[in-house]
């Protein structure tokens, strides 16, 4: 079997692993509470949304948002379980205390959790998971556009696809790693075509000046037209 079969087979086993996970988070009523935002979200738009897109999944990564900190107050999900009894065990940073769940070194999932004020203590246990999660602020845009879309037997929720590609943007300069970068930018540059881009400026209308300039600088460094 030549490296593309080899490829192609792992990244169809990765997909079968994602659905498998989705299941979980439905049985366990999680799915209203998250969403799935990162590379993945690619693997929605391409099969639920928009119909000539063809994503191009290379990440073994799967980031969920969870969207309220404190919600729900009268529940508690036994995610740690349902992902172990499925192969998956759960990591803990000693420096940072962050779970992780892996699946040795083929899938790894994040929760991640919103930043809002300046003294606001960046990773937080999430209650009802039991877990803490990555607190980030550059997430907090996509969290304000989501679409809820009927995807087989789930409801799943990701940024709409034009606040993808301008957070994509936002965040590409603050990247350490160059393949990290370029993978954003050939993400980019292969949804760009398909998205709405009346719908795009609106949301670019709502942004701050530091953001709107965080995309004109990266867009005009390489050469994408927004």
């Amino acid at each position: 079997m030549d490296l593309i079969s080899e490829n192609e087979n792992l990244i169809e086993e990765q997909k079968k692993v994602f659905w498998d996970l989705i299941d979980i988070f439905d049985k366990q009523g999680l799915l209203p509470y998250v969403m799935l935002i990162g590379s993945w979200s690619e693997l929605i738009y391409d099969k639920f949304y928009i119909p000539d897109y063809n994503a191009n999944i290379r990440t073994r990564d799967v980031d969920f948002l969870y969207k309220s900190l404190y919600k729900p107050t009268d529940k508690k999900f036994d995610i740690i379980n349902a992902l172990k009894e499925h192969g998956f065990s759960c990591e803990t940073n000693r420096l940072t205390g962050i779970n992780k769940f892996v699946m040795g070194d083929f899938f790894t999932i994040e929760f991640l959790i919103k930043v809002l004020g300046s003294g606001e203590k960046v990773h937080q246990e999430i209650p009802s998971l039991g877990i803490v999660g990555i607190g980030l602020r550059d997430i907090n845009l996509l969290e304000r556009y989501p679409l809820t879309l009927e995807c087989d037997k789930y409801m799943i929720t990701v940024p709409e696809p034009e606040v993808y590609i301008l957070q994509k943007l936002i965040i590409n300069s603050k990247r350490l790693k160059p393949d990290k970068k370029e993978k954003d930018l050939q993400s980019i540059r292969r949804l760009l075509p398909h998205i709405n881009r009346e719908r795009m400026h609106e949301i670019y209308s709502e942004l701050t000046k530091k953001q709107q300039k965080a995309i004109t600088e990266t867009s005009e460094a390489n050469f994408i037209e927004v």
